[in-house]
């Protein structure tokens, strides 16, 4: 049921051009499609080179810079630490089993969340009671790659707006 990678041809002016639809596009537009259930491979124009892993990681670093972020210090460290022991391999295993088991969960939890408001009369929250939690996931699966997958976001308290 896996889809074909969406091809992104990537210009020497870092412009970023969508194969599928014939259409220029930037960094947000790649996080959206991957946030979406897509997969992308980015390739520079003129040589062909594979650059996927360095515009997702881009795309991360964005995020983490300029939005909330979803990556602790702590885990940055570990991340680094890990990278350069023999663990490397084992590590990144376990966090790829942790995202697709997360990710597995969504779909069964929203299930079981309607029909529960269902049997108590309140199934006209269901939708808008969810949007949170997938506004959340949506976000979080935006940041993961086959290559690079993160742990859960950090346990913190929800900003006052």
């Amino acid at each position: 049921m896996s889809r074909a990678k969406r091809i992104i041809k990537k210009y020497a002016n870092r412009r970023l051009y969508d194969t599928e639809t014939s259409q220029a596009i930037n960094l947000e537009d790649v996080r959206d499609m991957i946030g979406g259930g897509d997969s992308v491979q980015v390739v520079e124009a003129k040589t062909g080179t594979d650059v996927t892993r360095q515009v997702l990681l881009q795309i991360v670093a964005d995020q983490e810079m300029l939005g909330r972020p979803v990556l602790s210090d702590e885990f940055l460290e570990a991340m680094i630490r890990v990278n350069s022991n023999p663990m490397r391999d084992m590590a990144r295993e376990y966090l790829e089993r942790v995202m697709m088991h997360l990710q597995s969960q969504q779909q069964p939890l929203e299930k079981a969340f309607a029909e529960t408001l269902g049997k108590t009369g309140l199934d006209g929250l269901g939708a808008a009671s969810m949007e949170p939690y997938r506004k959340l996931q949506e976000r979080m699966f935006a940041l993961w790659t086959d290559a690079l997958k993160p742990p859960l976001a950090r346990n913190e308290p929800e900003e006052d707006t």
